[in-house]
């Protein structure tokens, strides 16, 4: 098929090229006239050597030859440069071939002028003569000239068709069920751009959907070109949508779209290349993959951090509008002295009105107090029961004047607002005016609301006349001055009275509930466990409680409002469009709109806090700082502080309030290159997340806690999104978090999630479900896990790998145990005992045997049971395996209490206690005391009873086994009853009862309600 020849619709008028494009195809004309008058005069003796040089010299000139500035003019431009750098090691191989310089010499000396990169290597680390004329010719292949036209730019793709009729492309595209979402992406890109942007704007999609036509190519040359290509999407859905608007035109957009648009020329160049020359492993691999990768992705940040930059300039532009949207527009602004309404629902800020009323009323001394804190905590709304509070209205009468500053655009607005307020003429110099007033009375309190929206402003002139406003308002003794502010961050030069307490926080959740109910009134009881689960979710921010009220004082449903809330978040929180008041995400947006349009390490680590529910910590931290180049991570973390979109905990913690985080997740995701380091970092702590209960347990259990809501979150999210094939690491990250959750709160969800994606990977699955078939066990579900050990069993039956395939069947056998399917499960641990013993594995041996006592001690058969446990015992003691060789003589010890024979029991327990304790296994020995604990009871010995009921208690508490407390508590319950201590005796049982419904051991919960009734016939009787 004819390959389109580029069209018209580009005109070159729209684009001036930078001065390096046009200087790179002047060197390479030069080039091109050098080879031909050296063709004339090369030396005889190297005609075969010349003749093969100069065919990537043929390919240089016909590349660049008689090219108008159109659409490819950039390709063309890169492809000199990239082969060129290329030519250039050729050449040094050729004068290293004949040991003297001569051909190579002089045309290296022309193309170094073209080139600015790395020097040549030296002859010593090149390849053989024979590699390089086959990269000769495959770079000549590579540009691939018909008819004038370069193949590499329009191979295969539709980027022609593109460039003449974008709409019809996406209009066909979208309608396609084949064709990758990517293409979606890029198209809508081409879609969201107007006509008025510059050229690289529109040649985006063009170059992105050359890019992906050869995705599964270019990865296949390395691994981490994949990465390249994520970076890629990402700055093209970040074009495509921002905040859901269009891409408005600009010379801080235009700019960044055309790095973005060189880079992404730059790396097909270099991809292609790689691809052309892959047979040549001594020249493209390792150093030319990992050069061209590392150019590619610096090319790519520096685009990302201009867009990002244009972004939030257009975010600094887009408050405005909202304040337009309020109404309150600087022309249509009443600065009246009438104060606003007392506020009719004022939950939760008792203490911190108290507070501010004590400081306000103070006769002592000038008084100065702040507000401050992030959007919609209800800073005005307090700063108004203050001014209605009785105290204060009679000590100040009508001297109390409420201004806001939301509306001025600059410090003067306020003043000549102000000027209307106390009803004094217009001024030249307000603020004299304004003084001059104070200091004629004897006391005035003036609140001003909102300063943000002046002393935050991204025009430091401002900010330094707000600043100098507030000073000499300071020196007026008789002025009480009340200002909120959104952030953390005080005005300087002024004496606050109430530094120590000056932010506000959320309500707590009775607060939270009482305002809901003001507002929405009472809900059924069905209701209520929605309810309540929404307040947590926005985490009792008060202005998040009052717009979900309004919604169910609106006729909206409380489960359908939970049900939008998984899905749109923070968006559903609205009742206007755009108002500041009426809207969770225009609210957060005006606080991000204050961070500096000149510096992208804010928000780009606010975006990177907002992947962590439960916070950043301070060695998270410390390691971003270095993976993703933040030059002063401390200082960026003092402005987003400072704007209260962050607080910082005891613990060095960054955390946020969930509407912040949630729109943070919505609109500023981070770059997927920062997203990736962070992911490294999760990996790494995955990785050293406790496998085992045992002595190293407790410690390793307690660093990664603090993590855990955070691993769920990166690695649940990574699942989700990966759009192709998932990481080594990601599955091994899933697997040790899953296969730790069965020894805290077993949590199948992430498995689940994982499988489905990696059936095709049969090693990485049969491990995925052997752990999966453990933590169904740990919860007792014993269905699920059989069939998880079922069919892992089969996948490594036909991996052929024999050992795995028999613990799974040693598994099965232990679920059909629990399950009272004794035949079944002797079946099975006699097939895994068999394999076992076939492969040598006399310890795998002795397990099966110790799994096999069990059963005949449950099938009551004590006698074979206790033979197998003996036999076993000898085993492990001759093997080293002292803990499992007590456990066999514990086993032996519940036999005799059993048979009646507490004594002997009482001897073997003792002997097993004083092994796990040897051993520090503080499990086994909470576990032992237990069942130590009864034969005691048993004996009616009941002091000694509690006293190693009472260890095994605490052990169970400081391991944090939820499970073992209940145990303890259960036979504690026992020796209360033997005592006719009844309610004691039931509400230890009650405790253990919910416990076990905590980590949803339904057995436990079912043996607890058994005893609640035994008791209850035993206390009757």
């Amino acid at each position: 098929m004819a390959t389109p020849s580029p069209t018209s619709a580009l005109p070159s008028t729209t684009y001036k090229y930078p001065p390096k494009v046009v200087d790179l195809r002047t060197y390479a004309d030069s080039i091109s006239r050098k080879i031909i008058d050296l063709k004339s005069k090369r030396d005889p003796t190297g005609e075969h050597v010349s003749a093969q040089a100069l065919l990537i010299a043929d390919a240089v000139e016909s590349a660049c030859a008689a090219r108008s500035v159109e659409v490819l003019e950039p390709f063309a431009a890169v492809a000199v440069e990239e082969i060129v750098r290329l030519f250039s090691s050729c050449c040094a191989a050729l004068d290293a071939a004949h040991q003297r310089p001569r051909f190579g010499a002089k045309l290296s000396a022309f193309a170094a002028r073209a080139t600015s990169r790395s020097p040549s290597p030296s002859p010593g680390e090149l390849t053989s003569l024979g590699d390089y004329r086959a990269s000769l010719e495959a770079v000549k292949a590579l540009l691939r000239i018909v008819d004038g036209q370069s193949q590499l730019v329009y191979s295969g793709t539709l980027a022609p068709l593109a460039a003449r009729r974008p709409a019809l492309l996406h209009d066909a595209i979208s309608k396609s069920t084949v064709v990758n979402q990517v293409y979606k992406t890029t198209l809508q890109t081409m879609a969201n751009i107007t006509d008025g942007l510059p050229f690289p704007c529109k040649a985006v999609a063009q170059t992105v959907l050359q890019l992906h036509q050869h995705g599964e190519a270019y990865r296949t040359i390395d691994s981490s070109i994949g990465t390249l290509i994520r970076k890629v999407d990402d700055f093209v859905e970040v074009l495509a949508k921002p905040d859901g608007q269009n891409i408005a035109p600009g010379e801080d957009i235009a700019r960044a779209v055309e790095r973005f648009f060189s880079a992404v020329q730059s790396i097909i160049i270099r991809l292609e290349i790689l691809r052309a020359t892959a047979k040549i492993k001594k020249l493209v691999a390792p150093t030319a993959v990992k050069t061209a990768v590392a150019d590619a992705q610096a090319d790519l940040d520096d685009a990302r951090r201009l867009l990002d930059m244009a972004l939030q300039v257009d975010t600094n532009n887009s408050t405005r509008k909202i304040l337009h949207a309020q109404g309150l527009a600087k022309s249509n602004v009443n600065y009246s002295s009438e104060l606003p309404a007392s506020p009719r629902i004022l939950h939760g800020r008792d203490g911190e009105l108290s507070r501010l009323v004590s400081c306000v009323v103070d006769r002592s001394r000038p008084i100065r107090v702040a507000i401050m804190g992030a959007g919609g905590l209800g800073k005005t709304t307090l700063a108004n029961a203050v001014v209605q509070h009785v105290d204060v209205a009679a000590t100040f009468g009508a001297r109390r004047f409420l201004v806001t500053a939301e509306a001025a655009v600059e410090v003067d607005d306020l003043l000549t607002g102000m000027l209307a307020t106390f009803g004094l003429p217009a001024s030249s110099d307000p603020l004299a005016s304004l003084l001059q007033h104070f200091r004629s009375h004897e006391r005035t309190l003036l609140v001003i609301d909102n300063l943000e929206t002046i002393w935050n402003s991204a025009n430091a002139q401002q900010r330094r006349m707000t600043e100098d406003v507030l000073s000499k308002l300071d020196n007026v003794t008789s002025l009480t001055l009340i200002i909120t502010c959104r952030g953390a961050d005080l005005p300087p030069d002024v004496e606050w009275a109430n530094r120590d307490a000056v932010v506000l926080s959320t309500l707590s959740p009775a607060a939270a509930l009482a305002t809901f109910t003001d507002i929405a009134g009472n809900v059924p009881a069905p209701d209520q466990p929605v309810r309540d689960a929404l307040l947590k979710e926005v985490d009792y921010m008060p202005l998040a409680v009052t717009l979900l009220a309004r919604l169910v004082s609106r006729g909206k449903q409380l489960r359908d409002l939970h049900r939008r809330w998984n899905s749109v978040h923070t968006g559903m929180l609205r009742t206007q469009p755009n108002g500041r008041l009426d809207n969770v995400d225009a609210s957060v947006q005006l606080s991000i709109a204050f961070l500096p349009s000149d510096d992208p390490a804010p928000l780009q680590l606010l975006s990177l806090c907002a992947q962590l529910p439960d916070g950043m910590r301070l060695p998270v931290r410390n390691e971003l700082e270095g993976l993703c180049g933040f030059r002063d991570i401390d200082g960026a973390l003092d402005v987003i502080q400072g704007l209260a979109l962050v607080y910082v905990t005891d613990d060095d913690t960054i955390r946020m309030l969930s509407p912040i985080r949630l729109y943070m997740l919505e609109k500023h995701r981070p770059s997927a290159a920062h997203r990736a380091y962070l992911l490294e970092i999760y990996y790494e702590i995955a990785r050293h997340a406790p496998r085992d209960i045992d002595p190293q347990f407790p410690g390793a259990r307690d660093r990664i806690l603090p993590e855990l809501s955070n691993l769920d979150a990166l690695l649940s999210s990574e699942i989700r999104h990966f759009d192709e094939l998932p990481s080594p690491d990601l599955i091994d990250a899933v697997n040790v978090f899953s296969s730790f959750s069965r020894l805290h709160v077993p949590n199948e969800r992430m498995l689940t999630a994982l499988i489905p994606r990696i059936e095709h990977l049969p090693e990485s699955l049969a491990l995925s479900l052997w752990i999966l078939a453990e933590i169904h066990w740990c919860r007792n579900a014993y269905n699920l896990s059989l069939e998880a050990a079922t069919r892992a069993r089969s996948l490594y039956q036909s991996l052929s790998q024999r050992l795995d395939a028999a613990r799974c069947d040693q598994q099965m056998g232990n679920i059909h145990r629990l399950k009272s399917n004794y035949t079944e499960a002797i079946a099975s641990l006699s097939a895994a005992r068999e394999t076992f013993n076939e492969l040598d594995r006399e310890l795998d041996v002795a397990y099966c045997d110790k799994d096999l006592a069990l059963v005949f001690y449950e099938q009551g058969n004590h006698d074979d049971a206790a033979a197998l446990f003996t036999s076993a015992q000898e085993v492990f003691l001759r093997l080293d395996e002292p803990a499992n060789g007590a456990r066999c003589q514990e086993m032996l010890g519940d036999i005799y209490r059993i048979r009646g024979d507490y004594q002997a029991a009482e001897t073997q327990l003792e002997s097993a206690l004083q092994t796990y304790t040897s051993l520090g296994s503080m499990s086994d020995i909470a576990t032992c005391s237990c069942a130590l604990g009864d034969v005691y009871r048993s004996q009616q010995c009941f002091d000694a009873a509690l006293e190693r009921l009472q260890v095994a208690y605490d052990i169970g508490q400081k391991q944090g086994n939820t499970l073992g407390v209940a145990d303890a508590l259960r036979f504690r319950s026992c020796v209360h009853r033997d005592q006719g201590q009844f309610a004691q005796a039931r509400q230890l049982l009650l405790d253990a009862q919910r416990l076990c419904e905590f980590i949803e051991y339904t057995r436990g919960a079912e043996d607890c309600a058994e005893a609640l009734d035994e008791l209850d016939r035993v206390e009757h009787a």
